[in-house]
């Protein structure tokens, strides 16, 4: 008898303590960007270009002894190219990355857009 309501109990808890989980705005997959955020598809876009950036710099592509100034002059024309500042797109990035089952997504696409980039490069 107190096995059982123990482990009522406890199944009780676990119910009350997953419900609590799942009503998380973080946690879902169809969370839209508020006003200041970019959207998702223009999201993408951007952290596509950025890890083409990235890669370029992680690969020696640019042989100058100061590959920082180069990297963030390289950040700048991704914002100028998309129209968005700096500042947009720190905030964007913050927003994204606390909604983790949406920014999960995201990264996918990303992957897929630059993976569609060098198929379409051969």
């Amino acid at each position: 008898m107190i096995k059982v309501k123990c482990t009522s109990i406890l199944l009780l808890l676990l119910v009350i303590g997953t419900g609590g989980c799942a009503n998380d705005i973080r946690d879902r997959v169809d969370v839209v960007a508020p006003e200041g955020v970019l959207e998702k598809n223009e999201f993408v876009n951007i952290l596509a270009d950025i890890q083409l950036i990235e890669a370029a710099s992680k690969n020696r592509v640019w042989r100058n002894d100061d590959v920082e100034k180069r990297l963030g002059d390289a950040y700048n024309e991704v914002f100028s190219k998309h129209d968005i500042t700096e500042r947009q797109f720190k905030v964007s990035h913050r927003w994204w990355w606390n909604h983790p089952v949406a920014m999960k997504g995201v990264l996918l696409e990303v992957t897929e857009k630059i993976t569609q980039l060098e198929i379409e490069a051969r």
